[in-house]
């Protein structure tokens, strides 16, 4: 690995450490409203103020930088956002927030999948491995048979699901646009999305929960780009690894805000997740 190329490494890992913790803030404030707003009004608000932000940002800068050749793409990646969008604002209302964040590792190992049939990527027959045993240490958290299989839990893998198609769009359009454009296009084409379905649901908020409601936009608006900065630095197997700090993450935060610690088979499946993730970007680095 060239000098240039560590420090985009580090760089990478940097924004995508900076992405978990607005991650895991945005969700735990989620938590906190206890349901109080429809989903579909969650994903509104967010997409609104994230859109209120960039506009000023995007306007000082050169509007010629709005230009792509992947438009089509972009509405692709703001249809699958918009998906994970809902099942992440429903499951975060559901399980607790560190259950929700060891299911999301598996997100990685979604990624495999995605990219081997999206993108034609060669995968090794370890890797695939690895992907099955990841699957197995989410079996281990939700324990299907033991204990109900909730709405929440799937909604969880379902989360995950979708952005492992996110980031691979994420991947391709980083060829081309920077992290500034992919952030605003994406909230702009969600926000048309979720005009309609918001309104048909639309509960106006109290006073109080505006700060809450904005700061969840907020968080989730600055992990957006900071995931994007961190894809566009250095390939998404050097710096997913990172993501998984999100779980010690969501464990502090999850107690000092519910009282809520993720039990010994949540921590035991994550560490299988984690183990077989590891292994699958472990085998990816070598090729």
């Amino acid at each position: 690995m060239t000098d240039a190329a560590y420090s985009n490494a580090i760089k990478g890992a940097l924004w995508m450490l900076g992405a978990s913790i607005c991650y895991v803030s945005s969700a735990t404030l989620t938590r906190y409203l206890a349901g109080s707003y429809p989903t579909f009004e969650l994903a509104f608000l967010r997409c609104f103020v994230a859109v209120i932000v960039l506009t000023p940002l995007i306007l000082r800068g050169n509007l010629s930088q709005l230009k792509t050749t992947a438009f089509p793409l972009h509405c692709v990646r703001a249809v699958l956002t918009y998906i994970s969008i809902l099942l992440w604002f429903y499951a975060t209302e559901k399980i607790p927030v560190g259950d929700f964040f060891a299911i999301q590792f598996v997100s990685p190992l979604f990624t495999i999948a995605v990219a081997a049939i999206l993108l034609r990527e060669k995968v090794s027959a370890k890797s695939w491995l690895a992907a099955l045993i990841g699957f197995l240490g989410v079996m281990v958290i939700i324990r299907p048979g033991y204990i109900p299989v909730s709405l929440g839990v799937i909604a969880a893998l379902g989360t995950a699901a979708a952005y492992a198609f996110v980031n691979t769009c994420i991947k391709v359009l980083s060829r081309n646009d920077s992290p500034m454009v992919m952030t605003f296009y994406v909230n702009v084409l969600v926000l048309v999305l979720a005009v309609i379905p918001a309104y048909l649901t639309w509960k106006m908020p109290i006073v109080a929960d505006w700060p809450i409601l904005i700061a969840v936009a907020l968080f989730a608006t600055l992990a957006q780009f900071c995931v994007a900065s961190s894809i566009s630095l250095a390939d998404a197997r050097v710096v997913q690894p990172t993501n998984f700090l999100r779980m010690p993450i969501a464990a502090a935060m999850g107690f000092m805000v519910f009282g809520e610690f993720p039990d010994l088979w949540t921590w035991f499946g994550a560490v299988i997740i984690f183990g077989a993730a590891w292994y699958a970007i472990q085998q990816g680095k070598k090729k």
